[in-house]
């Protein structure tokens, strides 16, 4: 298996084994198809969802098939196929790329213990009712680096994972074709 640097994988022989399963009634091949590819990314998801820093929880959660913010598209054609994951939570890039803090930004909100909670309306002289902190913070420019959660659940699959899938979904259309188990 190997990958490029758009992120995605190729599965070594994955052509020779496909040329073999042509034989096979078309139908029953996409379905091994798309198994492997769902499969994969179902993967993925749990990966990159498990790799995710925790705040609260809305990025992570987004990771997870039909959950508010989740991305999952399946792509099949005979020459191409593919299946895209992922989130469409606002701040996913930055979480997942790093980012510099904006040297003396303002960012309204309050702190609680060690906790810095973003309040978009507060106001510099706001009070918060008991809080720590009063009104909110001035950034300091410092760089805030990458969980690199999407990348790493990307590598966790190239280490094995898409072949064990690829293995175990044509052991199983292959005990489909002899009507018994493999």
């Amino acid at each position: 298996m190997s990958a490029s640097s758009n992120g995605s994988l190729t599965i070594k022989n994955f052509d020779r084994w496909t040329r073999w399963l042509g034989q096979v009634e078309a139908g029953e091949l996409d379905i091994c198809k798309s198994r492997i590819l769902r499969s994969g990314a179902l993967r993925g998801l749990e990966y990159a969802q498990d790799l995710t820093p925790r705040r609260s929880s809305r990025l992570a959660q987004s990771l997870s098939i039909g959950a508010r913010g989740n991305v999952f598209k399946l792509k099949m054609t005979k020459k191409n196929s593919s299946i895209f994951f992922g989130t469409n939570v606002a701040y996913a890039a930055a979480v997942e790329d790093g980012y510099t803090q904006e040297a003396g930004r303002f960012v309204p909100g309050f702190w609680s213990g060690d906790t810095f909670h973003y309040v978009p309306q507060a106001e510099a002289s706001a009070s918060w009712h008991g809080q720590d902190s009063m009104g909110g913070m001035v950034l300091s420019g410092k760089v805030i680096p990458g969980a690199h959660m999407f990348r790493k659940a990307m590598d966790h699959l190239k280490s094995g994972d898409m072949n064990r899938i690829t293995e175990f979904e044509f052991r199983r259309l292959y005990a489909e074709l002899r009507g018994g188990s493999s």
